[in-house]
């Protein structure tokens, strides 16, 4: 697997990286406010209901389809009324029934489920990317902190029969989000799809329930954090701007903490990022 990057703003919150502790975001936390909005679309939810009560269920609908029941039995199963039909002639009779004919009700009960998913679950957020300037400006206080590099996480994170929780997945970047529909695979837009304009990130994301993290106070503030082997982190990429000190007290830290993981500065030279040689 790539190597995945996180970017870090603090030099102190690398301590709890080199011990495999890693952040698991709350979606209500995230810095996209698009992420934050109902997933509702009326005319894609209309079309997708449309399209499975003329022409029923394909196979790789049952599997989306399997995979969507896994997951709501684990978030949110107070809202799976029935259990996943077996065959295709099964769940094609159900999307035909009466239940369907309302599409009001259908749309409130697609909003509070896929609400109450998305309050079920962290993020950790990665990239593909060392070298983004925008990400070094953003997320590593201008070149003052530091890109965790993180190696074989698939081997950490080897996902379950959801096909959404516990794996390493690309962030999909979309110029319209449809949101949650009746498509058997759209439940995985409300983790995986951002408009485009965040492309430049090449973000990936682990989706855990927050019941899998460990919860501590910090301040007043409620953190979740999930322990990973110490040998997942591989490198730290220092920024450029940082100072003489902090550098020094990574450079300790890792000697204590974590001493395999290599440790090198970043450089920026006619508009790209590199390392010192």
């Amino acid at each position: 697997m790539h190597p995945l990057y996180k970017f870090v703003a603090s030099p102190e919150a690398v301590k709890f990286i080199l011990n495999g502790e890693v952040k698991f975001t709350p979606i209500s936390e995230l810095n996209d406010p698009s992420e934050l909005v109902p997933s509702i679309d009326r005319v894609a939810v209309f079309e997708s209901l449309s399209r499975l009560r003329r022409d029923g269920y394909s196979d790789e609908d049952m599997r989306h389809l399997r995979q969507q029941g896994a997951l709501l039995q684990t978030l949110a199963p107070q809202f799976q009324a029935v259990a996943v039909p077996k065959h295709r002639d099964e769940a094609t009779a159900l999307i035909r029934s009466a239940f369907y004919d309302s599409l009001p009700t259908l749309e409130r009960l697609l909003t509070e489920t896929a609400n109450h998913m998305a309050r079920q679950v962290g993020l950790f957020c990665l990239t593909k990317r060392f070298d983004s300037l925008p990400m070094w400006a953003h997320y590593a206080a201008n070149a003052t902190g530091v890109a965790v590099e993180f190696r074989e996480l698939d081997t950490v994170f080897t996902g379950d029969e959801t096909g959404v929780l516990r794996q390493s997945t690309e962030v999909e970047y979309q110029r319209e989000s449809y949101g949650v529909t009746f498509a058997p695979d759209s439940h995985r837009a409300l983790f995986f799809s951002k408009f485009q304009d965040w492309s430049y990130e090449q973000e990936v994301r682990v989706v855990l329930p927050l019941t899998d993290c460990k919860k501590v106070e910090i301040s007043g503030k409620a953190l979740y954090i999930y322990s990973i082997p110490k040998k997942s982190v591989s490198r730290l990429i220092l920024g450029w701007n940082m100072s003489a000190e902090d550098v020094q007290s990574l450079e300790k830290l890792v000697k204590e903490i974590n001493s395999d993981v290599e440790i090198c500065q970043a450089k920026f030279l006619r508009g790209k990022v590199g390392f010192l040689s």
